[in-house]
């Protein structure tokens, strides 16, 4: 009898645990969204005031590594919400996307993030199920 209330006593506050977690990941989540937010609106104000022709190379590259890296935010929070591996391989592609474009990479950097991307394409084409997939697999069980 001791042994089921203190494995009921557990199995409670480990569900609180989860719950308290899962809670926590959610109000992170609009917390990093209201700052991607946030930091989109000078981003915003920054392109619509810069003269075209006043537009250099450097403008660019920093507009493109702010731009990217709230893509790579985004990305993020999708995985806080989705929790699949999908989402996972997803938040990488972009993050390593957005460090090869943005930074000026050494000859031997730059291979190195294209083979790892390569492997995350193949990770994500063999080694992940679709959806579909996944809802036969657990169906046959």
């Amino acid at each position: 009898m001791k042994k089921q209330v203190n494995h009921t006593i557990r199995k409670h506050f480990n569900e609180v645990i989860y719950h308290t977690a899962r809670y926590t990941e959610i109000f992170l989540s609009v917390l990093i969204l209201v700052v991607i937010a946030k930091a989109t609106i000078p981003l915003i104000h920054q392109l619509i005031n810069t003269p075209v022709l006043d537009m250099e190379m450097e403008y660019f590259t920093a507009f493109l590594g702010q731009a990217l890296s709230l893509v790579v935010g985004v990305e993020f929070v999708k995985m806080l919400c989705r929790h699949t591996a999908e989402t996972m391989v997803e938040v990488l592609l972009f993050a390593i996307a957005r460090q090869m474009v943005v930074e000026h990479l050494q000859t031997w950097q730059t291979l190195v993030g294209v083979v790892a991307i390569a492997i995350l394409f193949a990770v994500r084409k063999y080694l992940l199920l679709k959806e579909d997939e996944t809802t036969r697999h657990v169906d046959k069980l």
